[in-house]
């Protein structure tokens, strides 16, 4: 598995910058507008005071720079052309409110290309001479970390720490993975094999069963921590980074059962470190899933022959 940094994209992203926009502006000036009445008015949301209006885009990742500045520079134009032909209900929505600043709001750019696309799309909003749009109006690109004051303050609100709850997995569930993920399986139980202390099939299929549960119910709270993409992501970062430790330890030697017993503790004391907003539990799942999802891949294997 490559390192990225897993972002939010679509609705999360939408969710999650209106959150940041209404922390950044105060809650009673900046104003949602939702789309689910009448169709999309091309915008998430204003800033009564300043006349700022954003847009929020979040493409699906990973992606290298020349296509994300393709998906956002075709999102800016898309949008920029609603802001100019619905002009009756855009009236309507503003008010009295001129707006300075039209604002695709992405989570990451990488290109100085979509700067000069937002240029461009400023000199055409202006030629349309627009009744709600000011004389020193601009487009411009915004990312998360612009607005990284906000951002802090939302994932320090609490002090209660972060817990994803599951639904336990069941034998449907678990049958129904292994169905469709035979190759998967299969390597799992080529390096359960290694393992000293499961000497017989029975006791494999046993434990087999219960890393499928730690990688199913891992992966339940790992969706639900997209709803904090900033812990989330620390989150993926961190298993990315202690990945890259795991072929160092097969070659390094030693038990199988204490590579995988390192392995864990590990993991889980670094995700305590880089990611404190998380509750014991749902780390120690977390912590689970990794171990889980190397054993399932290629990561995280034991040196040795197999049992017979």
């Amino acid at each position: 598995m490559a390192a990225y940094i897993a972002r939010l994209s679509g609705d999360d992203w939408q969710n999650w910058a209106n959150q940041l926009l209404s922390c950044h502006y105060g809650p009673v000036d900046y104003q949602t507008i939702p789309d689910n009445d009448r169709g999309d008015a091309g915008l998430e949301g204003f800033a009564v005071s300043d006349g700022h209006a954003f847009q929020a885009y979040g493409c699906e990742e990973p992606i290298g720079t020349q296509e994300r500045y393709t998906k956002q520079r075709d999102k800016m134009t898309t949008d920029i052309a609603k802001f100019i032909a619905n002009q009756p209900a855009l009236s309507r929505i503003f008010g009295s409110v001129k707006i300075s600043r039209w604002v695709l709001f992405v989570p990451y750019f990488d290109s100085k290309e979509i700067v000069a696309h937002a240029a461009n799309k400023t000199a055409e909003v202006l030629a349309a001479n627009l009744p709600y749009v000011s004389p020193g109006f601009r487009v411009i690109v915004n990312q998360e970390d612009d607005f990284v004051v906000a951002r802090d303050k939302l994932l320090n609100a609490s002090s209660e720490k972060i817990e994803i709850s599951t639904d336990s997995v069941s034998q449907e569930d678990l049958s129904k993975w292994s169905s469709t993920n035979d190759a998967l399986t299969e390597v799992l139980h080529r390096k359960l094999r290694k393992l000293a202390t499961l000497p017989s099939e029975v006791e494999r299929d046993r434990f087999k069963e219960k890393v499928l549960r730690w990688y199913l119910d891992g992966q339940a709270v790992l969706e639900g921590l997209r709803r904090y993409p900033q812990v989330y992501e620390r989150v993926i970062k961190t298993k990315a980074h202690r990945e890259g430790f795991l072929v160092m330890a097969s070659v390094a030697g030693g038990a199988s059962h204490e590579i995988l017993t390192k392995s864990l503790s590990e993991f889980l004391d670094s995700l305590q470190t880089q990611a404190k907003e998380l509750h014991k539990f749902s780390a120690e799942k977390l912590a689970y899933e990794a171990v889980a999802d190397w054993l399932l891949r290629c990561p995280l294997d034991f040196p040795g022959g197999e049992n017979v």
